[in-house]
């Protein structure tokens, strides 16, 4: 599946949901190190192993689209988050109040805190969820035709069927009214 009115950028065969999933898993190691570094700064050592074998056993599972591991995952991000959100709070509460504390650390800590945030949403999309899970569109009951792909409106990201060829920049979504076809074309 590819943004209506873009090109696609997996290898062909790639699926588009698996290039996501592996960048999702990727985030998820590590959020994992990080939780891990962060407990164990704070903890004795045999308290901090449960969790990190827990989150290690979540991220192997998660990396074969085990169903069971699926909400578990955004959990162990959301955790992460959280720490973040809260360092951040400290760094400016140190740059401001005592004059202390890291610009470029608050910023790089809010990077981290927005991607993990990112990737967390990810999962509450069902197109998503329906690749993790193994379905397709086609298992839902959709049919295309064999002049058509499926593509996901670049606002909304509701799963529309398109014929590339006779899209144009006059084409709206069905469902927010937005253009199909971006102003500018995404390399």
């Amino acid at each position: 599946m590819v943004l209506a009115g873009s090109r696609p950028s997996n290898p062909p065969g790639a699926s588009p949901i698996d290039a996501l999933h592996r960048r999702t898993s990727f985030v998820l190691l590590m959020d994992n190190f990080v939780l891990f570094f962060i407990l164990s700064q704070f903890f004795i050592l045999s308290f901090t192993l449960v969790p990190g074998l827990v989150g290690m056993t979540v991220w192997i599972a998660y990396k074969q689209k085990s169903p069971w591991a699926y909400w578990f995952a955004p959990l162990i991000m959301g955790i992460t988050s959280l720490l973040f959100l809260i360092f951040i709070a400290i760094q400016v509460y140190a740059i401001i109040a005592l004059g202390t504390g890291s610009l470029l650390m608050t910023l790089i800590i809010a990077w981290a805190a927005y991607s993990s945030i990112r990737f967390i949403r990810i999962h509450f999309h069902p197109v998503y969820r329906m690749g993790y899970l193994g379905y397709g569109v086609q298992n839902q009951g959709s049919v295309v035709q064999p002049n058509e792909i499926l593509a996901a409106c670049p606002n909304c990201l509701a799963v529309l069927a398109i014929n590339p060829h006779l899209l144009s920049p006059k084409d709206r979504c069905p469902h927010c009214d937005s253009s199909l076809v971006l102003d500018h074309e995404e390399e």
